[in-house]
């Protein structure tokens, strides 16, 4: 999965083209092209994440049941736990894309004769996302990461370059944005470090199960091709979260270049060097395979 956070990074940087002045419109499709596969590939990496840890609970329970018969109830909370957590990720995965379209139609703002519709769509997206947010600060798996977020959040003067509507925005939600974007970054830093965990415990339950048993038992190995599949697909499970890690450092680097932007310290050099941090991430994630 590329170095992914969906299509938020493609409208930072397209923030980035409408305060430097680099409006070319290949310029635009590069940025909206990288945009569009780094979200992608971070919705990808998501579900991966939801479906590693549904991995690791079959694992854990398969175990169990080996050593003694397993009830409804035990399973039943097992599954409970697995839903909570699904649950989680598809808010984060909501929360991206509110800021997906929160950019995009800053970029509507930006360039638009009459901006009056994109700022009342402005308004509800980020009533929307303020909805999103509060849900994943009140999650299980944030409350131990909630602690001064609102305090990492610096204050921008925002560049004279920028005019109008776009400007009248900045200044009215800049701090805001900011905050909800340390927030998805916060939360991809946790669930790379939980699939972490997550990766080396089904690891180490697959290797036992489908690899060690079937190599030292009395009988052959009858589906040989299998097994190497098996063995392969194990050792490298642990890429997924490598993958997940990149995806969080990504969007503190578009974070970094947003407040750049709109402080007018963002320039061409800086520009280039993200998209190259975006080609990188996207490399790894489509060499998956």
């Amino acid at each position: 999965m590329k170095k992914y956070f969906s299509k938020t990074v493609i409208i930072f940087t397209v923030i980035a083209t409408l305060t430097t002045g680099c409006r070319s419109s290949e310029e635009y499709k590069k940025l909206t092209d990288a945009g569009t596969k780094y979200a992608e590939a971070v919705n990808e990496l998501l579900t991966t994440a939801g479906d590693i840890r549904i991995d690791l609970t079959s694992e854990q329970i398969l175990r169990d049941d080996r050593q003694s018969n397993q009830s409804l109830e035990n399973y039943t909370q097992r599954s409970q736990s697995d839903l909570k957590r699904l649950q989680v990720i598809e808010e984060v995965r909501n929360h991206n894309t509110l800021l997906k379209k929160y950019f995009s139609t800053l970029q509507e703002l930006a360039t638009s004769d009459a901006p009056a519709s994109a700022q009342s769509e402005i308004a509800s997206i980020t009533q929307n996302l303020n909805k999103s947010s509060q849900i994943l600060q009140n999650s299980d798996l944030f409350s131990s990461r909630n602690q001064g977020i609102a305090q990492a959040v610096t204050h921008a003067v925002i560049s004279s370059k920028i005019k109008g509507a776009l400007k009248e925005e900045l200044e009215k939600r800049h701090q805001t944005i900011l905050k909800e974007l340390t927030i998805q970054q916060e939360m991809l830093n946790y669930l790379s470090e939980s699939l972490q965990h997550d990766v080396e415990m089904i690891q180490s339950a697959r290797e036992q199960r489908l690899i060690i048993e079937p190599l030292t038992s009395s009988t052959k190995i009858q589906e040989q091709s299998q097994w190497i599949e098996d063995r392969r697909k194990i050792l490298t499970m642990d890429r997924k979260v490598e993958e997940l890690k990149n995806a969080g450092e990504a969007l503190g680097e578009f974070k970094t270049a947003y407040q750049a932007a709109v402080s007018g310290e963002l320039n061409v050099a800086r520009l280039n060097h993200l998209l190259k941090d975006i080609d990188t991430f996207l490399a790894l994630v489509e060499n998956k395979n």
